[in-house]
C-alpha cells in the first residue's frame, strides 16, 4: 500500500450550502456551521431532500417531514420512534433503509407498534446501500470547532453485561419503556432516550464503570478520565492536539460501487498524555476496559445534492494495567508534536494515505515516570480518534472515514520481564524504566463498529432472526491501517528490550 497520494487527488472541498438558501428562518433555535437549525433538526439531523443528480438505492424509504416525523430515539441510536402518521411511515418494514435524517440512517430490522407511532431498529448501513449513483464536491472546508456534542450515555453498550446475562428486544413495548430485557433475574432497566443535544462542552458521561470528560474541538479531541472501584484508581487525560480542526472531501458513486472518495483532516499539531494508577489488589486483578467515549461531536455541512452530510469526531479507548504487588502506583506524563493533514485518497482500486508527520518530543514520558518501588507496575493506554464526514449516529455512521490510533505504554520495576518486553541486563540490579508510543493512521469507506458495540448489539439482535452484524462494511475491508511510527525509551542504560 503506497503512502502517498494517489495521483490525481483532487483537492476538493465540501461547500457547507444548506437547502433551501441561506436566509434566516424563524423556527430556528440554532445554528451552527453558518446551518439554522430548529429544535427538531438540532435532536435529530436535517433531512434528505431529493435531487435529481442523486439516485438512491430502490429500498431506501425517505421520510418528507425528515426531523419532525421522529418522535424520539435511545441513546445508543438503536431504536427510533418514528409518528404513525408521517407520510413514507407505512412504508417502514424490516429489509428497507430508512434514511430519516442525518443522523437517523439505517437497515430496518424490527418495526413494532408504540402507541400510535412505531418503534423502528435499526443495523448499521454501508454508503452505498443508501446511494446509487451521486458526485459530491465543493470548495469551502467544514470548521469542526463548533461542534454539537451528542450523548449515547445509557445505551446498550454503556456497562458491560453481566456473566451469563442475555439481552433481548421487548417488541411489545412502548416507546416509553424498556428496550431490552435482561433473560435472567433482575428488573429490566428502562429505556434510555437520547437527551437535548448542546452546542460546545458537554457534561461529564459514565460508561464501563468510568466517568468520561470528554473535549472537542477548537484546541483538540480527547478525553478526561477517572475509575475507582475501590482495589483500582485510575486518572488520565488524552488529547489529540489541533488547532482549527477542519476537513475536505469528494466523493463519487456510480452503479452502487464506490469510484472516487477523498478525505483530509487539517489542524493535527500533537498529541498530550498524562496517566495516573494505582492498585491496593497487585496481581488479584487488573483494569483491562475497552470502549467507544459514548459521545458523537457532529457539524452540520449542509446539503450537497440534498444529502445532510455531517463531520463527525468520535473516540474510543483502551486501558490496561499491570501491577505485580499490592499498593503499588505509577504516573507518567508526555507530548508529542505531529503535523500536517491526516486522510487518504481512494479512486478505481488505488489507495493512498495523507500521513501527518512522525512525532517529535516536546516533553518526554520516559523523564516523568514515577511511582512507588513495590514491584513491577505498568500501563498501557491507546486512543482512537475517528473523522468521519458521512451519515448516521454512534456506530451507525458511514462515510468517509480517517481516524489516528495513539498507544503510549510506561513501565517502571526492578523486573519486567512477566508484563513488558524490558529487564534489566543480567547481573545488575537497576530500577529499570521504560516508555513507548506507537502511532498509527486509519481509513475506509463506510461504517465500522467498535468489537465491544458489535457484540452487544449481535445480542440485541439474535431474537430477532438478523443475520450477524459485521464489525465493518465498506472498502477495504477491513478498514485499512497505515503505520507512523513507533518511540521507545528505557533507562537507565544498564536495562534493555
Amino acid at each position: 500500500m503506497g503512502r502517498g497520494v494517489v495521483a490525481g487527488l483532487l483537492a476538493l472541498a465540501l461547500t457547507a450550502t444548506a437547502c433551501g438558501g441561506s436566509g434566516p428562518r424563524e423556527d430556528a433555535v440554532a445554528e451552527v456551521n453558518g446551518q439554522p437549525l430548529t429544535e427538531a433538526e438540532l435532536r435529530y439531523g436535517q433531512a434528505p431532500v431529493p435531487d435529481d443528480a442523486v439516485t438512491y438505492q430502490p429500498d431506501v424509504v425517505l421520510l418528507p417531514d425528515g426531523a419532525d416525523a421522529v418522535v424520539s430515539v435511545t441513546a445508543d441510536g438503536v431504536t427510533w420512534t418514528i409518528d404513525g402518521d408521517a407520510e413514507g411511515a407505512d412504508r417502514l418494514e424490516p429489509g428497507a433503509v430508512l434514511f430519516a435524517t442525518a443522523r437517523g440512517v439505517g437497515r430496518v430490522v424490527d418495526v413494532q407498534p408504540a402507541g400510535d407511532d412505531l418503534a423502528v431498529t435499526l443495523a448499521p448501513v454501508e454508503l452505498t446501500e443508501v446511494i446509487r449513483d451521486g458526485t459530491f464536491t465543493g470548495d469551502t472546508p467544514v470548521d469542526l470547532g463548533a461542534a454539537v456534542a451528542y450523548a449515547g450515555e445509557g445505551g446498550l453498550w454503556a456497562e458491560d453485561a453481566p456473566g451469563g446475562a442475555v439481552l433481548e428486544p421487548a417488541p411489545e413495548q412502548t416507546a416509553a419503556q424498556a428496550s431490552f430485557v435482561r433473560t435472567q433475574s433482575g428488573a429490566a432497566p428502562p429505556r434510555v432516550e437520547q437527551p437535548r443535544p448542546v452546542i460546545g462542552a458537554p457534561r461529564p458521561v459514565t460508561t464501563r464503570g468510568f466517568r468520561v470528560t470528554p473535549m472537542c474541538c477548537h484546541g483538540g479531541v480527547g478525553a478526561h478520565l477517572t475509575y475507582d472501584d475501590g482495589g483500582i484508581r485510575f486518572a488520565g487525560t488524552v488529547t489529540l492536539v489541533m488547532d482549527k480542526p477542519s476537513a475536505r472531501f469528494h466523493l463519487d458513486i456510480s452503479g452502487g460501487r464506490i469510484r472516487v472518495a477523498e478525505l483530509a483532516v487539517y489542524g493535527a499539531g500533537g498529541v498530550r498524555l498524562d496517566l495516573n494508577a494505582a492498585s491496593a489488589v497487585g496481581t488479584e486483578r487488573q483494569l483491562d476496559k475497552t470502549f467507544p467515549i459514548p459521545i458523537d461531536f457532529s457539524v452540520p455541512v449542509g446539503h450537497v445534492l440534498g444529502l445532510p452530510f455531517t463531520l463527525t469526531a468520535r473516540q474510543e479507548i483502551q486501558i490496561t494495567t499491570a501491577f505485580s504487588a499490592r499498593n503499588g502506583n505509577i504516573s507518567a506524563r508526555g507530548e508529542y508534536v505531529i503535523g500536517g493533514e491526516l486522510g487518504f485518497g481512494y479512486r478505481n482500486g488505488s489507495w493512498g494515505v495523507h500521513l501527518p508527520s512522525a512525532p517529535a518530543m516536546r516533553s518526554s514520558l520516559l523523564d516523568s515516570i514515577d511511582g512507588v518501588n513495590v514491584g513491577v507496575q505498568g500501563i498501557v493506554l491507546a486512543f482512537k480518534t475517528t473523522f468521519t464526514i458521512g451519515i448516521g449516529a454512534f456506530g451507525f455512521m458511514t462515510g468517509l472515514n480517517t481516524g489516528l490510533v495513539v498507544s503510549a505504554g510506561v513501565t517502571v520495576g526492578s523486573d519486567l520481564a512477566d508484563f513488558a518486553p524490558l529487564k534489566p541486563v543480567e547481573g545488575t540490579k537497576l530500577k529499570c524504566r521504560g516508555a513507548t508510543l506507537a502511532v498509527d493512521a486509519t481509513y475506509s469507506v463506510g461504517y465500522t463498529v467498535p468489537a465491544f458495540v458489535a457484540s452487544v448489539l449481535n445480542l440485541f439482535m439474535k431474537p430477532l432472526g438478523v443475520r450477524p452484524i459485521q464489525r465493518s462494511g465498506g472498502i477495504p475491508s477491513p478498514p485499512g491501517r497505515a503505520h507512523l511510527t513507533d518511540v521507545s525509551q528505557t533507562e537507565p542504560t544498564g536495562c534493555k528490550g
